[in-house]
């Protein structure tokens, strides 16, 4: 049996030792630890959905993706809007992983496959369609229409490489189910259409999972059944601190 779990914003303390305290995250990354060991096994596949470290530079996330690689499960990862240690290029962004030996793959305009399992995204950002949401660090962030455009060809970029590597499988006898990863919300609780869902349920994933949303914010979020794409958030406080089994095969 093949599973595939997911946990996002694990917002790790890098050598910046940026603790979580102040948002009421008391002792983590410890109940992370905990659950994720206790849950997750060396051969299930693990979705980290964006704000991995609060690094700010390469030089300073090493300890945190050390941490991530000591947990148990094949890691597929995803930048979201604090991640500003990642490497701006594929290639760079290769050799900063190549270290790690559970990190299977990144979404850096482009799938992974995992298993059985074929993850397509990209970070997204805020669209037009949400709604007044709560502020502040962990908060939204404001709209900005040279990142939608650009997050949505990311997007495009990404589900096209999933289309190909779908098709190469097939060709070999393979079925790989379809899963979408995300950093932002892709579509809020009020339900209206946005450039990303839109895209997304085009594609036609068994389900999507997201993060970003904290605290307050939570409710924000659509989770559940749309368009035949299962909505799922997985931000570290929504989940309880737990990583979430997504799928299994």
């Amino acid at each position: 049996m093949s599973r595939l779990f997911a946990i996002g914003d694990v917002h790790l303390p890098s050598t910046r030792n940026k603790t979580m305290h102040r948002f009421g995250w008391t002792e983590h990354p410890e109940p992370l630890r905990a659950a994720w060991d206790a849950t997750v096994q060396p051969d299930d596949f693990i979705i980290i959905a964006g704000d991995i470290s609060w690094a700010t530079r390469a030089n300073e996330v090493v300890d945190d993706l050390k941490w991530l690689d000591q947990r148990p499960g094949k890691k597929v990862l995803l930048k979201g809007n604090h991640d500003f240690w990642w490497a701006d290029s594929g290639p760079k962004l290769l050799r900063q992983l190549a270290p790690f030996k559970s990190f299977i793959g990144a979404l850096h305009n482009s799938a992974v496959r995992a298993g059985p399992f074929l993850i397509a995204g990209s970070r997204l950002w805020t669209t037009p369609e949400a709604p007044p949401m709560p502020g502040g660090e962990m908060g939204d962030e404001s709209q900005n229409v040279g990142y939608l455009e650009r997050e949505s060809k990311r997007l495009a970029a990404s589900l096209d490489d999933a289309l190909k590597q779908e098709a190469l499988a097939k060709a070999n006898g393979e079925t790989l189910r379809r899963v979408a990863a995300v950093h932002f919300p892709p579509v809020y609780s009020n339900g209206l259409d946005t450039l990303f869902s839109k895209a997304i349920e085009a594609f036609s994933p068994e389900l999507c999972v997201y993060g970003h949303l904290h605290g307050p914010g939570i409710p924000f979020g659509f989770v559940g059944p749309r368009n035949g794409t299962r909505y799922v958030l997985a931000s570290c406080d929504a989940a309880g601190f737990k990583p979430v089994l997504l799928l299994e095969s």
